[in-house]
């Protein structure tokens, strides 16, 4: 009986050998590692282009408190950084853009009648943004600073350049501000597209012209409403 249970002993060690020998030469199967969450953190940039309404409000003794709009072509780059925190995204982004023609009433011959002319022929702002993302989609709010390069003019009676003081044409630099927001997707891990919204208030300009009939002052109001697509690269 001894030898028995030797034998009982001896069979069942081996085989525990075999079944660990047999463990040892299945193919090993790392764990499944987790994807990282979608990062809005970090420094981007990118082009936008869109659509840009400009208000043009002239004020004097024939145009009291009218206002007219026309459209314009907007193109430009950005550059920004966002922080994240959870799903709360906050940051910074400076861009600058140029306009295509802006607003012209009235005529252009002499004798015809007064022409204004109003343009705000490049634009720069400087904002903060803050938002929520929902995984790879960003819904944001902005708003900060707008520097814009704005010419406007007054021609009394037409084209009557010859009469002294009777056209007023002025190129300012104003400084105003500006509001909007936004939503973006975030298509790759690189790249970005998104839509934006934006009204702009560059402030007023004051055009005093002296024609042959009466002197006249014009004041112009300078705002345009901005919708933009942009694309960015997240680097």
């Amino acid at each position: 009986m001894k030898y028995s249970g030797f034998l009982l002993a001896t069979v069942g060690g081996v085989s525990t050998v075999a079944a660990g020998a047999q463990a040892a030469d299945l193919p090993y199967k790392a764990p499944m590692m987790a994807a990282p969450a979608v990062s809005w953190q970090g420094w981007y940039a990118g082009l936008s282009a869109g659509g840009a309404w400009q208000n043009m409000g002239a004020v004097n003794q024939e145009y009291a408190g009218t206002s007219y709009s026309s459209s314009s072509f907007i193109g430009g780059g950005q550059l920004g950084y966002n922080w994240q925190h959870g799903t709360f995204v906050y940051g910074v982004e400076a861009d600058i853009s140029g306009l295509t023609r802006g607003f012209r009433m009235g005529a252009s011959e002499v004798g015809k009648g007064d022409m204004v002319k109003s343009d705000i022929e490049w634009l720069a702002t400087f904002r903060g943004r803050a938002g929520l993302a929902v995984n790879d989609t960003l819904v944001y709010m902005t708003g900060g600073l707008a520097v814009g390069g704005v010419k406007n003019t007054f021609a009394p009676n037409g084209t009557l350049a010859t009469s002294t003081g009777a056209v007023k044409s002025e190129s300012k630099t104003k400084v105003g501000w500006v509001i909007g927001g936004g939503i973006e997707h975030m298509w790759t891990r690189n790249l970005t597209v998104g839509l934006e919204a934006l009204f702009v208030d560059l402030g007023h300009s004051t055009a005093v012209t002296t024609p042959v009939d009466s002197e006249k002052t014009t004041k112009f109001s300078n705002q345009a409403v901005i919708g933009r697509l942009k694309v960015n690269y997240k680097f």
